[in-house]
């Protein structure tokens, strides 16, 4: 599963066993791209925000939603994921503030897409539609990804167009093709 929002911290004890591991890379840390995919030290993930494979979160919020989804089960310690036996991509997509851009979204997409991962979760919206990130979004759907986005934020209702985007609504939540 793609986390694709503020991060993830990979040594919180509910997720550290979870964390996905790119192998290639693994095997040759430092400072080389060793898979050759344009990403260096890529070994658990991407921060797009800050351009390096130094995961963390310094919000929260990508945390708490890989948490929800697969969080290790039956530890004696916080919870259990949906899916406890699921590893977490993660993919920093927002900044520590939880504010982000398309350009940021689409690499991490396109991240998620190219490195395996089966589910995209993206606990994240825009106001206004973009044709890029459906494209990219659409090429991930082809792949055969499971993509899963928030149906609405800021009290507003995924398919409520906001006021200064009238004709269209939250995105990626709103693209047909998207949970």
């Amino acid at each position: 599963i793609a986390i694709l929002d503020t991060g993830v911290d990979i040594e919180h004890p509910d997720l550290k066993d979870n964390i996905w591991s790119n192998e290639v890379e693994i095997n040759g840390a430092g400072g080389k791209d060793d898979d050759k995919n344009g990403f260096f030290d890529d070994i658990h993930g991407y921060d797009f925000v800050n351009n390096t494979g130094v995961i963390g979160d310094r919000n929260g919020h990508g945390t708490h939603c890989a948490g929800i989804a697969a969080a290790v089960g039956n530890n004696g310690i916080g919870i259990t994921g949906a899916n406890p036996d699921a590893l977490i991509m993660p993919i920093q997509v927002m900044d520590k503030s939880g504010s982000g851009n398309i350009a940021t979204i689409i690499k991490g997409i396109d991240y998620a897409n190219a490195n395996g991962a089966d589910i995209l979760s993206m606990s994240i919206g825009g106001n206004c539609y973009s044709s890029a990130e459906e494209e990219a979004l659409l090429k991930a759907f082809y792949n055969g990804k499971y993509l899963v986005a928030a149906a609405g934020n800021d009290y507003a209702d995924i398919y409520q167009p906001h006021p200064q985007c009238v004709r269209y609504h939250t995105f990626p939540g709103a693209f047909k093709f998207v949970i």
